[in-house]
């Protein structure tokens, strides 16, 4: 009688099922993990959007220490109506709110808005929303408070 014997069918079908749910978990792990350096990178360049845009901001103050209007989407004539001083001002942030779009147009999914709110026009301080499509609803958002 001889004592080598070798594996059965079914033995090696079982060995190749473990095999395969392992190489999927794997490849699911890998997709996963992809998804997420996605949604990371897309959030570094929103923030980097969004910064850069701050940083305009404060380099371009209103004389009269007035938040920027025309950064909000309004016309810049009419930002600096009520004080001509500022009309540089008001330009250069125009410039800016248009750059920064035209950047994140390049950098962020199709789709994205940036949109900045002035709490208070007496005050020098603005909110930057940035908002793109995919994702989570949390993880295609960015806001960013500035204070000039």
């Amino acid at each position: 009688m001889n004592a080598e014997r070798g594996y059965t069918l079914a033995e090696a079908l079982v060995a190749l099922l473990l095999l395969s749910a392992g190489l999927l978990a794997g490849a699911a792990v890998v997709l996963e993990a992809l998804r997420h350096e996605r949604a990371a990178a897309e959030r570094a360049a929103a923030l980097r959007t969004a910064v850069s845009l701050a940083e305009e901001l404060r380099a371009a103050p209103r004389p009269d220490g007035r938040a920027l209007l025309s950064v909000t989407g309004i016309d810049p004539a009419e930002a600096c109506a009520a004080h001509p001083p500022s009309c540089p001002a008001e330009a250069a942030a125009a410039a800016a709110l248009e750059a920064a779009t035209a950047w994140a147009a390049r950098v962020l999914p199709l789709g994205t808005t940036i949109s900045v709110e002035v709490p208070a026009a007496d005050q020098p301080s603005y909110r930057i929303h940035i908002a793109w499509p995919g994702g989570e609803p949390d993880s295609s958002r960015l806001r960013l408070a500035v204070d000039t």
